[in-house]
Order: C-alpha cells, then structure tokens, then sequence
C-alpha cells in the first residue's frame, strides 16, 4: 500500500542492505552512514554488510553505522574472489528477506550481483567516482561499469559530470539517477575517534593552517599544492600545511615536501578520524584535484565555515562560486592556486565572507534531507515494481 507521500506504509518496513568494502571513513561511507541514520524507519529497514579483509580497516565504519542505529554484520573475504563469502552472502540475503541491495565499490558491486543472481532482489549501485590511478583499477572499474552496472536496477551518480562517463560504458541512460551528496553534520560526531593524538603544526595561535584532505592519488593535485604553498611560504612565514590522509603517493609527497625545503611548515598527518577536530584545527581547504565528483570534505568544511579553495571539476562548481562562497580554478594551474592562496590570507574580511555564503548555501541546497528523499524513492520506485 502507498501512503499520499508516494511512502510505502505497509506495516513491514522494506529490508535494504548496504554492502561495502571499505578502506576507511570516505565519502561512500558518509553516505551509508547519512542514509542509515536519516531514512524513514517505518518504512526501511537498513542494515549493513562490511566485507572484513581482516586488517582491521572496516572496524571503524561498523563502529559509526552502530551508533547510526543500523543493524552491523560482516563477511571475511580472502583474496580477490572469495566464494565463500559469496555464499555467506547469500544466505544472508535469503535468511533476512532482502527486497533491496545498495553496493557501494567495485568490489561490493560484484559480491553483490553474484549473491543475489536468481534471485527477486533490487539491486542499486552507487559510483563515487573512484580514481583510476593504476591499471588494475582502471580495470575493476571497466569491468564494473561494462558488464557489472548494466545488471543493476539503477546506478546512482553523485554528480552530473558522472552521468556521461557511465552512459558511455553501455548504461542505459534510464537506469542512471543523479543523486548528489548531502551532508548531515552530525555524522562527524559519529565517525570520532576522541584518543586520536592532537594534530602538528596547530599548536601556534599565530598560524594559519592550509589544509588538503582526502586519499593520496595522483589526480588529487597534492604537487600543485605544494609548490603554490613553498611560493607563498616566503612571503607569509606563519602560514602552515597539512596533508590529511593517506594512500600510495604518500611517499612521493613526503619526497617533494623535503626537495622543496618546507618540511618545517607542511606535514602529512596521515588519516585522521576525528574530522570535527581536523576543522576546528585549520583555516583553509584547499582541494587541488584533477578530477572529482561533489566532494564530501568540500561540504563538510563548508558547513563548518571554512573558506574553501578548489578546482572547476566534477560538480564542485555548484557549491563554489568563485569570489561568492569561495574561490575556483583551473585544474593544474599552479599560477592561479598561489596567487588565490594569497588572496585567502592577504584579504580575510573578503575570506570570513565567502565562508558565510558558503555554509548557508551548503544548508539550503545540500542537505542530507535532499539526498536521502531522492533516495527513498527511488528504492520505492525499484521494489514496488518488483512486486
């Protein structure tokens, strides 16, 4: 039965399992945890499976989806094609009558389109725009999109420069729905990590801290960064840096802060959980990627009133505005990142004042309440016509 509201008001709620492989607290995992803690819980019922590598690196994300009030489970999965999990995760599926699965990765997307195959479940993808920094995963990716997605009910893109890629890989243009990020602040408080150790470089009231967050990949711009801020380092000597995350360019980044002599003023600080703590600590956001989909640190250093300072790529024009709620420019260019790197410190009252339109522009356009309704309807939408 279906309420006024377009609601499924049956007196059992729809079962949706969100599956994830996840290496630590990205923006996939905002969004399993915005949807667990936000959707109508008289109408979902929504759980989450962890694909346990065991390192250790899923525990953070069931700790989180716990607080959330999701329902947690995990699968240990050994090597790159487990059928035993695969099997677990099938009777999982069965034994607590799934009507929807939501996969979060390449991985997931595989694990979960074996597990249900036979079977009257809805399945829906979500692609985050994973970088395609080595071979391997520009292969997992190909294989996903070309063969894995057009199995799926519907892929949803967090942004509108996802849409193309995904109809040129063989997609139906009706199965992909657009469904950008929403932020619900709140999460932050449920992803903490309070014996977190303080963060360097922050303990000087003096300082202005420059700070770039998110994976080490090469298409996320650190180098350009790093040479607009050893420019800058000479002219403003109490402005400092941090590199928050981690990921295979860590080495190379350390490598380029040393040869350019600013190892006393940029740090990498690794990755960090308690992200409220990080905001409190820094003055800027600088994203200087190559490419990019609608940015959760984007929209979370917004909402906490930084002045944030990125490229036109992906959808992050929609929220940056240059010189209204923050600065753009061009992708690579290093020329343009320092001389606007220079405006945020040189010109804080024009600074204090895009950080403003920012944070109200974040809490009318992107709100968690936006995403989480596009997303329930079109679970709807996929399990009604199913029965």
């Amino acid at each position: 039965m279906i309420g006024q509201d377009g609601l499924n008001v049956n007196p059992s709620p729809n079962r949706v399992l969100h599956i994830r492989d996840s290496g630590g607290m990205f923006g996939g995992e905002r969004v399993i945890l915005t949807l667990g803690r936000n959707m109508d819980r008289g109408v979902f019922d929504c759980s989450l499976m962890c694909m346990d590598r065991g390192d250790g690196r899923s525990r953070h994300l069931m700790a989180a989806a716990g607080r959330s009030g999701m329902r947690v489970e995990s699968v240990r999965v050994r090597g790159r094609l487990d059928w035993r999990a695969i099997r677990h995760l099938g009777r999982f599926i069965r034994e607590r009558e799934i009507d929807l699965i939501h996969t979060h990765d390449f991985k997931s997307d595989f694990y979960g389109f074996l597990a249900t195959t036979g079977r009257r479940v809805r399945r829906v993808a979500t692609a985050h725009g994973s970088t395609r920094d080595s071979f391997v995963k520009r292969l997992y990716l190909s294989f996903t999109e070309k063969l894995v997605y057009p199995r799926f009910d519907a892929v949803i893109a967090v942004s509108e420069d996802l849409r193309p890629r995904l109809e040129g890989r063989c997609l139906r243009p009706e199965k992909i729905r657009v469904i950008q990020n929403g932020l619900d602040i709140r999460v932050l408080d449920m992803c903490r990590d309070d014996n977190e150790p303080p963060l360097p470089l922050t303990g000087n009231g003096n300082h202005r801290v420059f700070a770039v967050i998110g994976r080490l990949y090469p298409d996320k711009g650190h180098a350009f960064f790093l040479h607009a801020f050893e420019t800058l380092a000479h002219e403003f000597p109490d402005i400092t840096g941090l590199i928050v995350g981690d990921g295979p360019e860590r080495e190379r980044i350390q490598d380029r802060i040393r040869s350019l002599g600013i190892e006393e003023r940029v740090c990498c600080c690794g990755v960090r959980k308690n992200m409220r703590r990080v905001y409190d600590s820094i003055d800027y956001l600088v994203i200087p990627s190559l490419t990019e989909g609608l940015p959760y640190v984007m929209l979370e250093a917004m909402a906490c009133g930084i002045p944030v300072l990125a490229t036109a790529v992906g959808d992050i024009p929609l929220l940056v505005r240059d010189g209204r709620t923050g600065y753009l420019v061009k992708p690579g260019d290093t020329t343009g990142l320092t001389r606007r790197m220079r405006d945020l410190v040189a010109m804080p009252e024009t600074t204090r004042a895009m950080a403003h339109e920012g944070r109200n522009l974040v809490d009318e356009r992107f709100s968690a309440s936006s995403m989480v309704g596009k997303t329930q309807e079109l679970y709807l939408s996929l399990i009604n016509r199913q029965r």
